[in-house]
């Protein structure tokens, strides 16, 4: 009986994926949401709409006047590249502008995850 309890009470403790999303969303909000949109056909900000990042050919989204170091980089934007990148995207990309740094390896996998929650891959 002791058993079935402590499994049932388990259970209701795990977090479901819509609260590990809630979870994604507010960090992304409280890292990046200042910088960047993420509305579908919401207009910059400081950075670029993020929505849909991941797939998208970096320095590409119509509307924002990137740097010249990402408008050549000719790189697509994946979970893998947005891991160094937000760690430091100046010692990835030497020559962008962006200047936010996430050294917490959890907070960046939030922050990733969100996007990739608005990406259609």
């Amino acid at each position: 009986m002791f058993l079935a309890q402590a499994t049932a009470v388990l259970v209701l403790t795990v977090p479901t994926r819509a609260d590990d999303l809630e979870a994604a969303k507010a960090q992304f909000l409280k890292s990046c949401g200042t910088c960047h949109s993420v509305e579908p056909g919401a207009a910059p900000r400081q950075g670029p709409n993020l929505h849909g990042v991941i797939g998208r050919k970096a320095g590409t989204l119509p509307g924002f006047a990137y740097s010249p170091a990402l408008q050549s980089w000719g790189e697509v934007w994946t979970e893998d590249l947005l891991e160094p990148w937000i760690t430091n995207a100046q010692l990835t990309r030497p020559g962008t502008v962006m200047n936010y740094r996430q050294a917490d390896e959890e907070k960046r996998k939030l922050i990733i995850r969100y996007l990739k929650s608005l990406s259609a891959m």
